[in-house]
């Protein structure tokens, strides 16, 4: 479930981002404030999946899978700092279409 969370988080992000693109400019605030939030979400699910490891028979690989995203993160909101747009905005793609794919699998695994 933090997976799902990250992944409505991530979308959400990108839809402030759009509104600030189009001139909304109290978006800013919102996407960046939120690009926090959802740093804290990846960093439970980073913890989440260790605890599946240990607990379960979950396999090893989305423990790198989520820390490999939070360091896209963490990449991302460097160009954003920065006002790397060029960087930015296919990083958030990116880091979207990765966290459904993790939730999704999360959500498979589950059953």
């Amino acid at each position: 479930m933090c997976l799902l969370a990250t992944a409505v988080l991530m979308f959400t992000q990108s839809v402030l981002a759009g509104l600030f693109m189009g001139g909304m400019n109290g978006a800013f605030a919102a996407h960046r404030e939120l690009a926090t939030v959802a740093g804290i979400a990846v960093m439970v699910s980073i913890v989440a999946a260790i605890l599946a490891r240990r607990l379960g028979t979950a396999p090893r690989w989305p423990i790198a899978a989520t820390i490999g995203l939070l360091a896209l993160m963490s990449l991302q909101a460097f160009a954003g700092f920065r006002s790397l747009t060029a960087l930015h905005v296919p990083l958030g793609v990116l880091v979207i279409m990765l966290t459904v794919l993790l939730a999704g699998w999360s959500l498979r695994a589950r059953r």
